[in-house]
């Protein structure tokens, strides 16, 4: 039979010009100011238009405030409502003709100060009919790590430095643009009359909503907003601000953002704590503002950390409750112009003004910590885009790599058969979509030879180039499209196989067609890494690529976004992802770079993800303690005693000792387990049995349980101490008492004889001469692994009789108890004479003679002690 064998047909790295590489809805290069502003166009234009800021440190730390990138899904929200939506890039103050032309502004948590000329445009913008979003977030977020947070930027002020906006600031830092034209004021509540508070609300949904008819409208529809991790606003004159979105009531400091620097809830929640979501009136124009970026974030982040070049980790947070909801009712009341001036005109009902903490006047404020909450890294300057990493906003550009392409096909083409081909393109953007694609084989002069089967699954007419398609790149920058061909009868000898770009050609490569049977395409791993084992994959450096398959262990999404847990027979690791539809018990095949976040080992940014098929999840093993080895693994902690139980946030903890081991326990509320009815079940001092993930959090190892399965009471029935069957024995014997334990729980541990008060070794065994005649006390003390104990006490009797006297006597000899051959001889006689005696009587006195004969030389001839056992 003729070999068939395959080609891959490697194209030369080709650079066109003009060459249109069609991006959705952009390339994720990074950009910077200079570069032409994102932009979406609506697909039915109501005639309004919407700013989005991205002049102030929008995309510093793990933020993405972008249209195109983390803000994607709000913004696309928005466009779809008709509005043209761009963004405002530049390197310059913001000026009133950067904001004239727009209904709405929106500001993205921004994390540089705005200059008093900016506040003044914005003010004026205001005024004259146009409408400003402020998002803001919790205190002491600080992306960029220059002291100031959103709520700071946007209230005017920073907190501890009313005063001056740049202490503790370098002379650099003092003297940068940036900080040039900062002036200090009350500047929000001035003229919004609202002011952001510093607290920091940890996971919370906020579910006390203002009415529609008193609210404009804004919440119908509204039922619940998230908060993960947010602050409130304080109102501060009602004719002016109004709050439309709060947090429950009831709230503690248990519902605090973990990391927060304070108390974290000032007033319990509810309206005293201060608006979510609020609105305000100013002139001709109108003003909206959020306590956090979670409800408006999504999943898609575009850029890089500037700090370090890290990849970002956002959240699908617009997808969530009514947040989405919220936030574009939001947008329509901002972009619609009304003539009242303050909520007075406006026939609502007025709020009333908030409380306020004496911490909370601005000239009282304090720093709770020093500021930044943590040191930048080593060479980044928040104000000198130029320190940035590349792949961050505004930081050095990232050469692109010139697109490689290549189609794989059998090394003779059937004429008479279907086949199909592979187009491969490689070295392209991550997530980039490459349209207006086609594929054709012609003669030489031109004649096209082939059909491809459409994507409806039909075939064209005649022959001739195949439909436009699209392939787009994965995570790795590889995209692929395989296509079903089929030849012209008869066509046989050399062809041309081409792939082109609308009329651009792309790749041309000579082929060979013959009467070959058609063969299946090889298998495709889309260049990803074979399959490894998860220890091995853990062995590997942080960023290295690995291909990885397992058991999902823990419910996607228990500990955020849609990550899970999943472990094969070696080992098991953490796999932050966010596509839905997996399981526990799922068994998935997982692309993704390695990554250590928070000091876990994880795979994040993933390449490829699929299901393959279901298993058992796997039984936790025992272990003794958490360490590397098992970190990621489902395993238990046996009898260990819960101290330190508390809630923290939407979380509790609890230290599992065991001897000295002590290992945190960490519930997650996510996994549906509640501090509240744990804390009913279970109390300090109780043995458990406790499972989970093995797992670590900033180098302190944690144990993770994911249901009430996973912690179970240690048996409380103590260890049974059976009768000893045999109590008394002849001094003159060996006695080893027969003492059974058992413990059908958690096993016997430990067992503690004594003897007289005195502790022995066990087994108990009782030597000749050991104890004198009469009653002694055996006391056995026992414990199971559940630190149940028993203890239990037996009376034991020693004797001693005549029919012994003779054993008696060669133990003496044969200790050298006598120091006199005639003693012995005397001894000898005597005990034969008793053991002799014909009547009881005779025996009697016999024995009373040796009795009085053996005192007599005590100390003298006969050691002491032994002569106490010739007294019975």
């Amino acid at each position: 039979m003729k070999k068939v064998c395959f080609r891959l047909l490697l194209a030369v790295c080709l650079v066109f010009s003009g060459l249109p590489l069609t991006f959705n809805p952009v390339s994720v290069q990074a950009s910077d100011a200079s570069e032409p502003a994102p932009e979406i166009k609506p697909t039915k234009p109501n005639g309004l238009d919407v700013l989005f800021d991205n002049t102030h440190g929008q995309t510093a730390g793990a933020a993405d405030w972008v249209i195109d990138g983390a803000f994607s899904d709000f913004a696309n929200a928005v466009a779809d409502n008709g509005y043209y939506v761009k963004e405002l890039r530049k390197n310059t103050p913001i000026t009133l003709a950067d904001l004239q032309q727009y209904e709405v502004f929106v500001i993205p948590e921004a994390n540089i100060p705005y200059k008093k000329s900016e506040q003044d445009a914005m003010i004026e913008y205001v005024k004259s009919g146009g409408s400003i979003f402020f998002i803001s977030d919790h205190y002491n977020a600080d992306r960029n790590k220059n002291r100031w947070d959103s709520s700071e930027v946007m209230n005017g002020y920073r907190r501890g430095a009313y005063n001056d906006p740049t202490k503790g600031m370098s002379a650099d830092e003092k003297n940068s643009a940036a900080m040039q034209g900062v002036e200090s004021s009350d500047w929000l509540a001035m003229n919004f009359g609202l002011r952001f508070r510093y607290n920091a609300v940890g996971d919370v949904n906020a579910t006390k909503i203002v009415k529609p008819e008193e609210s404009f409208g804004i919440t119908q529809g509204v039922n619940s907003v998230a908060m993960h991790a947010g602050s409130t606003v304080m109102i501060t004159d009602p004719t002016k601000a109004k709050g439309i979105v709060y947090l429950p009531e009831g709230l503690t400091e248990a519902d605090k953002w973990g990391p927060s620097v304070d108390q974290g809830v000032y007033f319990g929640g509810g309206v005293q704590e201060g608006a979510y979501a609020a609105i305000s009136k100013l002139g001709k124009g109108k003003a909206a503002f959020i306590g956090d970026s979670s409800p408006v974030e999504d999943a898609t982040p575009k850029y890089l950390r500037e700090e370090n070049g890290q990849t970002k980790k956002t959240y699908d947070g617009f997808k969530e409750q009514d947040d989405a909801k919220l936030l574009t009712n939001l947008m329509n009341w901002l972009a619609k112009q009304e003539a009242y001036t303050n909520f007075t005109e406006a026939g609502i009902p007025l709020d009333t003004v908030s409380p306020t903490l004496d911490m909370e006047v601005p000239a009282n404020s304090t720093e709770p910590q020093p500021e930044p909450w943590a040191p930048p890294a080593a060479g980044y300057k928040w104000y000198d885009s130029s320190t940035f990493a590349p792949g961050s906003y505004n930081g050095p550009k990232k050469e692109n790599p010139t697109p490689a392409y290549s189609i794989i096909h059998q090394d003779v083409l059937p004429n008479a058969e279907e086949f199909q081909i592979r187009v491969v393109l490689d070295q392209l953007t991550p997530n980039q979509v490459v349209t207006d694609l086609q594929v054709g084989i012609y003669v030489d002069g031109g004649q096209q030879v082939a059909k491809f089967k459409q994507e409806n699954g039909t075939w064209p007419s005649s022959y001739g180039y195949s439909s436009s398609f699209s392939a787009k790149a994965d995570a790795t920058g590889r995209a692929t499209k395989e296509i079903t061909v089929q030849m012209k009868p008869g066509t046989k000898g050399d062809a041309n196989l081409r792939l082109r770009q609308g009329k651009n050609n792309l790749l041309t490569k000579r082929v060979k067609v013959d009467n070959v049977p058609s063969v299946p395409l090889p298998g495709d791993n889309g260049g990803l890494p074979s399959l490894i084992t998860v220890a091995d994959a853990r062995t590997k450096a942080e960023g290295t690529t690995v291909t990885v398959e397992g058991t999902i262990t823990s419910q996607p999404g228990a500990f955020g976004a849609k990550g899970f847990y999943m472990q094969d027979s070696t080992a098991g690791i953490y796999v932050y992802q966010q596509e839905d539809g997996f399981n526990v018990g799922d068994v998935v095949r997982v692309t993704a770079p390695t990554k250590l976040f928070n000091t876990e080992f994880e795979l994040e940014n993933i390449v490829k993800i699929e299901k393959k098929g279901t298993a058992q999840v796997p039984t936790p093993k025992v272990v003794t303690e958490l360490n590397e080895s098992n970190q990621g693994q489902l395993v238990t902690l046996e009898y260990v005693t819960i101290q330190n139980m508390k809630q923290v946030g939407k979380a509790f903890e609890f230290d599992a000792l065991q001897g000295d081991n002590v290992t945190k326990v960490r519930v997650d509320e996510r996994t549906g387990m509640k501090y509240s009815e744990f804390s009913t079940l279970y109390a300090n001092g109780n043995v458990v049995t406790v499972s989970g993930v093995s797992s670590i959090f900033k180098g302190v190892y944690q144990l993770k349980p994911l249901s009430y399965d996973h912690v179970k009471l240690a048996d409380k029935e103590a260890p049974v101490i059976a009768d000893i069957a045999v109590k008394d024995f002849f001094v003159t014997d060996t006695f080893v008492p027969e003492m059974k334990v058992t413990d059908k729980g958690s096993g016997v541990d430990s067992i503690v004889v004594t003897l007289n008060g005195e502790s022995v070794t066990q087994p108990l065994t009782i030597t000749p001469l050991q104890l004198f005649p009469g009653e002694h006390v055996v006391k056995v003390v026992a414990t199971d692994k559940a630190g149940n104990k028993s203890e239990k006490s037996f009376n034991i009797v020693a004797k001693m009789d005549v029919d012994h006297l003779d054993e008696l006597l060669v133990i003496g000899k044969e200790k050298n108890y006598m120091t006199s051959k005639s003693v012995v001889k005397i001894l000898e006689t005597k005990v034969a004479e008793i053991q002799q005696a014909e009547t009881l009587l005779i025996q009697k006195g016999k024995l009373t003679s040796l009795r009085v004969f053996v005192e007599s030389l005590a100390d003298k001839n006969i050691d002491s002690h032994y002569a106490k056992f010739w007294k019975f």
